[in-house]
């Protein structure tokens, strides 16, 4: 089974760059709409089918000490680190550019990542996570979509208080250090990372789950590292073939907008300070919009997974329900105020050798603290 599994899983990460292919020999946009929901509905089957989330691996690590969530993410972005050098550093090729998620290291950053660790624990879910289990069609989760877009678009309403808090230039490793060097400076440290995880895990429950076992002469991935190396290279894939990475944050305040217009509510979002600074991504249409589309593909992507095999339905709870609220509202507000979430900031940031990346994971890592002492209030 394992095997078959495998033999599958190569063609299927491998099959947006064969459409890419097609796209680029007809020239025929529909082909490269089509790779972009391809992406990331094989994103989303990935996280639906393999059962991985960023949430549940932070909670595991403070809650019960157990580590293979976590080292598997270690995993994810060394060899999203890996897959993104040579493409960054090469930084055009056909006419596309390459370009990587280097942010300045700006006071909000820490501060939305904060809030948005917060939200992660209370909604019992980060914004992948989030999109994962309404493709599984868990209604507390479309409420917290829900707010998670009507949260990101008070942080974009609120553009000019927050984007005013002092901030010093981007650091990204591979401009301070050069390619090779910041590469194994990052590798490096991701190395010690793991390593302080493994300990950590042995030293509370005196063994470790291994993310790699051998069994009769025969290799086996755990599904959280599957779901790792398949999570990275859909990635690398998306970087090559629409010049960005994988980013979800952004979409909040887009699709908040369009609420607003069909809605025809009283507010001028074209006026906003963020709707100026973010003008061609805030006019594109939902289907020019790339991170429309692949956020659309995360959704369609788990959903396929859970037709095919269904999960059992969270119960809808007043408590539940107020921590979809809460936590929704303050992780689309965090995630707009970071320059990026769980995906865009951490994932892509650091795969991308920005160190904002590093400073959104130690900052979000502090917030899921407070949000776990929240939520045991909730559940």
């Amino acid at each position: 089974m394992t095997e078959t599994r495998n033999l599958i899983l190569v063609p299927l990460l491998l099959s947006p760059l064969a459409l890419y292919g097609v796209y680029l020999t007809t020239q025929t946009t529909t082909f490269y709409t089509l790779t972009l929901i391809l992406i990331g509905g094989l994103l989303g089957a990935s996280l639906n089918y393999f059962q991985y989330g960023f949430s549940s691996s932070f909670r595991s690590l403070i809650l019960e000490k157990r580590t293979a969530g976590m080292r598997a993410i270690i995993w994810l972005l060394a060899i999203a680190i890996v897959l993104f050098a040579p493409l960054l550093a090469l930084q055009n090729w056909n006419e596309q550019t390459f370009t990587g998620f280097i942010r300045p290291l700006s006071l909000a950053i820490p501060l939305g990542a904060f809030i948005f660790g917060i939200g992660m624990q209370i909604g019992c879910g980060c914004t992948s996570g989030t999109l994962n289990r309404v493709g599984q069609l868990q209604a507390l989760s479309l409420s917290t979509l829900m707010f998670m877009v009507f949260g990101g678009t008070i942080a974009a309403y609120t553009f000019s208080d927050w984007n005013t808090l002092p901030a010093i230039e981007s650091v990204a490793f591979q401009n301070q250090f050069g390619w090779l060097l910041g590469l194994f400076i990052q590798l490096a440290l991701l190395a010690g990372l793991y390593a302080f995880l493994k300990r950590l895990e042995q030293k509370h429950h005196h063994d470790y789950q291994p993310l790699i076992n051998t069994q009769k002469n025969i290799t086996l991935g755990h599904p959280f590292l599957i779901a790792a190396i398949s999570l990275a290279f859909l990635n690398a894939s998306l970087l090559f073939i629409s010049g960005t990475p994988w980013s979800i944050s952004s979409i909040f305040p887009y699709w908040g907008t369009r609420f607003i217009d069909l809605m025809n509510l009283p507010l001028d979002w074209r006026f906003w300070d963020y709707a100026m600074e973010n003008t061609t991504r805030m006019s594109q249409g939902v289907f020019e919009n790339s991170v429309s589309l692949t956020t659309m593909g995360v959704i369609l992507g788990a959903l396929v997974v859970s037709l095919a095999k269904p999960r059992v339905k969270v119960a809808i709870t007043l408590k539940g329900l107020t921590g979809s609220i809460v936590g929704g509202t303050i992780m689309g507000f965090g995630a707009v105020m970071a320059s990026g979430c769980n995906i865009g900031a951490f994932f892509s940031g650091i795969a991308s050798g920005s160190l904002h990346g590093w400073v959104w994971f130690v900052f979000a890592l502090l917030g899921n603290f407070i949000g776990l002492a929240i939520r045991k209030r909730l559940v």
